[in-house]
C-alpha cells in the first residue's frame, strides 16, 4: 500500500515543509538547551527532583534520536510508530507527575520510582539463579555477585521512597489512603477524592491542549505496532519518505514538550537556555535542516 501525497503544514515552512526536518533541527536546538540545564542541575539521583526530571527529559530526546536513525537508516515504521508510543507515553507520565497539584507532585515522584522498582525486584523473584553445568563456578559467583548488588540497590531505592513518601506533609492527614497507594504502588491515581488509577488513554487526554493529535485514538493507532497486531495487515512501501511525515509531525510535537518543560519547570529562562546558541555548532548544524528563505531572513534579522 502506497502512502499519500504529503500535507503542507504551515508551521513546518520554515523547514521546508519537511516533519523530519523539524525533528532533527529541533534536536540540535533543544540538545542544546538540556546541556544548559544539565549544567545546572547534573545530579538524576532520585532525591534530587530538579535533576531526575532533566534526566527524564533527556532519555525522551534520546529516544527521538533513535526515532530518526529508524526512519533514515532503517526505514522500519513498525519500530518507528512504536518509539513514538513509547515517546507518548513518556511525555503524558511527566505531565502527570511532575505537572500535578504541588502537594501531589512528590507523592506520585515517589510512587513512580517505587513502581518501577518494585516490578523488576518482582520480576527478579520470579526468576532465581540457579547453578547449571552449562555454567562454571567463577561465572556463577560472578553473576550471583552481580544480582546481589542489584537487589540491594534497588531494596535500598524501595525503602528510601516509602521513608521519603512517609515523610511528606499530606502523609500525616492522609495516612490510610497514602499507604494504599504505596501497596498498589499507583502513581496514576486520579486524585485523593477518586484514586482509581488513570488508564493510558486518559493519561493521554491529560496532556496539554495543543497536543489534540496526540490523544488516545492515535495512541490505538499506534499500539497495533507496539503489540506486533501490523505484522499479519497490509504490506506498505517503508522506503516511501513521505509515509513518515505524519509520525514525525508528532515526534516534533514531542520535542516542542520538552521544549516547554524545560522553560516552565525550572526556574530558567530561554535567555539562559539558549546563552551561547547562536555561536554554536549545534545552531550552525540545525540551519542545514532550514529552508532558504528562512536562513536569509534570519540573516538579515541578525545584521
Amino acid at each position: 500500500m502506497q502512502s499519500v501525497s504529503k500535507i503542507t503544514i504551515p508551521e513546518l515552512e520554515m523547514f521546508g515543509f519537511s516533519s523530519m526536518n523539524a525533528v532533527k533541527a529541533y534536536l540540535l536546538l533543544f540538545g542544546f538547551e538540556i546541556k544548559q540545564l544539565k549544567q545546572k542541575h547534573p545530579s538524576n539521583n532520585i532525591n534530587d527532583l530538579r535533576g531526575y526530571k532533566v534526566f527524564l527529559l533527556e532519555k525522551l530526546m534520546h529516544s527521538v534520536s533513535t526515532y530518526v536513525m529508524v526512519v533514515e537508516e532503517c526505514q522500519d515504521y513498525i519500530v518507528a510508530s512504536s518509539i513514538l508510543r513509547s515517546l507518548l507515553d513518556g511525555i503524558s507520565v511527566y505531565h502527570l507527575i511532575y505537572h500535578a497539584n504541588k502537594e501531589e507532585v512528590l507523592l506520585r515522584h515517589y510512587l513512580y520510582i517505587l513502581d518501577g522498582v518494585s516490578q523488576k525486584l518482582d520480576i527478579d523473584s520470579r526468576h532465581p539463579l540457579n547453578r547449571t553445568d552449562k555454567i562454571t563456578e567463577k561465572e556463577y559467583n560472578f553473576l550471583a555477585q552481580k544480582l546481589s548488588f542489584m537487589r540491594n540497590n534497588l531494596n535500598q531505592a524501595k525503602d528510601f521512597c516509602i521513608k521519603a513518601i512517609e515523610n511528606l506533609e499530606i502523609y500525616t492527614s492522609r495516612k490510610s489512603l497514602i499507604e494504599r497507594l504505596i501497596l498498589q504502588r499507583n502513581w496514576k491515581f486520579k486524585s485523593f477524592e477518586n484514586p482509581k488509577g488513570y488508564k493510558w488513554s486518559e493519561l493521554h487526554d491529560l496532556l496539554p491542549s495543543k497536543f489534540h493529535g496526540l490523544y488516545s485514538d492515535f495512541c490505538d493507532y499506534l499500539s497495533q505496532h507496539v503489540h506486533g497486531l501490523s505484522m499479519s495487515n497490509l504490506t506498505i512501501e517503508t522506503a516511501n519518505k513521505d509515509l513518515y511525515e505524519p509520525l514525525s509531525a508528532n515526534v516534533a510535537l514531542v520535542l516542542y514538550f520538552i521544549h516547554s518543560a524545560m522553560l516552565k519547570d525550572f526556574d530558567v529562562d530561554l535567555t539562559f537556555l539558549t546563552k551561547g546558541l547562536l555561536d554554536s555548532e549545534d545552531f550552525r548544524a540545525s540551519l542545514a535542516y532550514c529552508s532558504e528563505s528562512y536562513k536569509k531572513e534570519l540573516f538579515n534579522r541578525n545584521t
